[in-house]
């Protein structure tokens, strides 16, 4: 099981009203599964795919997935039943996530209603809308509940009126990733939406590791593998993150802030970079 502390690689999406391929999710080997009752499900659709939400988060494991439901908007009538839900049902596991989440207030309504019921269910936040990317650094600090921060490119791209093209994209995605951060927690990448062309998915993924996102979502279970092989370092990458890590571990180096490591000045920030190597390492160690 992961940490749920959104330590992920890969985020992969199935509609709430599909409880049928719940478990193949599960067997996707997907770090986490989000069961989505947002843009997955028609409004008519919406009550029943909210049973089949809860029964997930409160049913017996599915693999070695963390869980996840996608509610709908806070502002909406749709989202406010999907927490209750969730709320009323005490599931004593999994994750909330929250899309177009446009200001910090929106996290912390959903922090003080969990809090009075006395869970201690953790929050990942959408950021997807131009609001939202204004507000982002705000957003991403604004309740010690969110494990995460999900960017929503093709929102975005809607509200920009422009394509989802990396160019249009990138001052967005930056934003976001930057705002996580400066938080303390990952930020994860939106899907790539053509699931028949891998090596651009893979491609796309290792651009956006290079930008400081550590997941990215996937919408069919065959982009899983591929985008755990793009977020999972190399052996190579493992052995000097070890090294640093392990220099920077001396009392020495500690009250010093700098090594030096095969002739070259090695600072705490490259340590600080390494332990997340470490970390994503670790990830791929528990989905094996």
């Amino acid at each position: 099981m992961q940490s749920e502390q959104a330590g992920w690689r890969s985020l992969l999406f199935v509609p709430a009203n599909r409880p049928d391929r719940f478990a193949k999710a599960a067997a996707s080997g997907a770090d986490a599964v989000c069961v989505d009752l947002e843009d997955a499900v028609p409004p008519q659709g919406k009550e029943q795919a909210r049973t089949e939400a809860v029964r997930f988060l409160t049913g017996p494991p599915l693999g070695e997935c963390d869980r996840v439901v996608r509610i709908n908007s806070i502002r909406t009538e749709a989202g406010l039943r999907d927490l209750l839900a969730i709320i009323e049902a005490r599931p004593r596991q999994g994750l909330i996530a929250v899309p177009k989440v446009d200001s910090a207030q929106e996290a912390g309504w959903i922090d003080q209603l969990l809090a009075v019921a006395g869970l201690d269910m953790r929050i990942v936040v959408q950021i997807e809308t131009l609001r939202g990317i204004e507000e982002a650094t705000a957003i991403a600090g604004a309740s010690p509940r969110i494990a995460a921060v999900m960017f929503g490119g093709l929102d975005l791209a809607a509200e920009l009126g422009s394509p989802a093209t990396w160019d249009a994209l990138l001052h967005g995605r930056s934003r976001v990733v930057h705002a996580a951060a400066l938080a303390g927690v990952p930020a994860i990448d939106m899907p790539f939406v053509d699931v028949g062309d891998p090596d651009a998915c893979a491609g796309e993924a290792r651009r956006v590791l290079g930008l400081g996102f550590s997941a990215k979502m996937a919408i069919h279970p065959t982009q899983v593998p591929v985008i755990n092989a793009a977020f999972s370092p190399t052996d190579e990458e493992i052995r000097q993150a070890r090294r640093i890590v392990a220099a920077f571990e001396d009392t020495a180096a500690a009250s010093s802030g700098v090594v030096l490591l095969d002739g070259r000045m090695v600072e705490r920030p490259v340590a600080l970079a390494m332990r997340r190597v470490l970390m994503r390492a670790r990830r791929g160690d528990t989905a094996s």
